[in-house]
């Protein structure tokens, strides 16, 4: 055999192992996609169980929360996903929110808030600080609109605000007007149901995190939503070891233009053993929860 043959024999035998070696380093940093079973929602009016659902609304967010006959949104993704979102509720059997939150005035968490507030009644209406904003606020002064004229609260977010949604109490930990990027703005709020407690975190980024840990709040949780769709800016190892979740929720589109979520977001998940899911992949998520579990 000559040396050129042989040459090439072990060029392709080093780019097959070097392929390997990527896709098992992809496969290690992206595990945990199918620790959780994935389920869109199914639950009727009669429903008297509690469960979190993550929505699948591409490159945004939003979540329902429901306990009973009780239930609210954070955020609402895009203005596209805003009938997806209603057909999903009234599906549900969910004809009005006890508590609508939006986490910050960017499009992707609350494009379908106009639309959504002219077909659902909402009881609480829980909004950012639009005087500390640099965004566009037509969206929500329609919703502000939709709301009060259905005779629903407009609340203002700030520490320590509380509202309670069936069994469910939401807590807002954080809502730091005075920092410079609107996702560093995000109100973030714990929710608490029994024993077990998820945090919301809209896009709030190291700047947030790193004033929450200053503040000395406490934001150990069991289910923590993924701040920025798992950027690289986000979920900082300190944060992660405060709150130390068991399980983690990743919402971002399929082949977004930001590669979110970030491969070194992942890596800190890895490393930390919080099991994850992520709506690129696994579409809708719901965690069911009972007295002993979260599944």
């Amino acid at each position: 055999m000559s040396r050129k043959v042989v040459k090439k024999k072990n060029m392709v035998v080093v780019l097959v192992a070097a392929a390997i070696l990527v896709l098992s380093l992809r496969g290690y940093i992206s595990g945990g996609i199918d620790y959780i079973k994935t389920q869109f929602s199914s639950a009727d009016a009669n429903y008297d169980g509690a469960y979190v659902e993550m929505l699948d609304v591409g490159q945004g967010d939003s979540f329902l929360v429901r306990s009973g006959d009780s239930a609210a949104l954070i955020d609402t993704g895009i203005k596209s996903c805003a009938d997806s979102i209603v057909n999903t509720l009234k599906k549900s059997g969910i004809t009005k929110l006890e508590m609508l939150l939006i986490t910050h005035n960017h499009t992707d968490h609350m494009g379908g808030v106009d639309l959504i507030t002219e077909d659902i009644p909402v009881n609480n209406f829980v909004i950012p600080d639009l005087n500390k904003t640099d965004e566009r606020t037509d969206k929500m002064e329609r919703a502000i609109k939709n709301v009060k004229d259905r005779g629903g609260n407009c609340i203002t977010a700030k520490k320590g605000t509380n509202i309670s949604v069936g069994d469910f109490e939401f807590t807002v930990l954080g809502a730091y007007y005075d920092l410079k990027d609107e996702n560093d703005r995000s109100i973030i709020t714990m929710a608490k149901i029994g024993k077990w407690k998820f945090l919301f975190t809209g896009d709030a980024q190291e700047a947030a995190e790193k004033r929450l840990l200053e503040d000395n709040i406490s934001i150990k949780c069991d289910v923590l939503k993924i701040g920025h769709h798992g950027s690289m800016y986000s979920s900082t190892e300190e944060f992660l070891e405060a709150a130390s979740p068991s399980l983690a929720m990743i919402s971002c589109g399929r082949g977004n233009r930001y590669s979110h979520p970030h491969d070194i977001t992942l890596l800190r998940l890895k490393e930390a053993g919080i099991q994850f899911t992520r709506t690129d992949t696994n579409g809708n998520v719901r965690y069911d929860i009972t007295e002993k579990d979260i599944e």
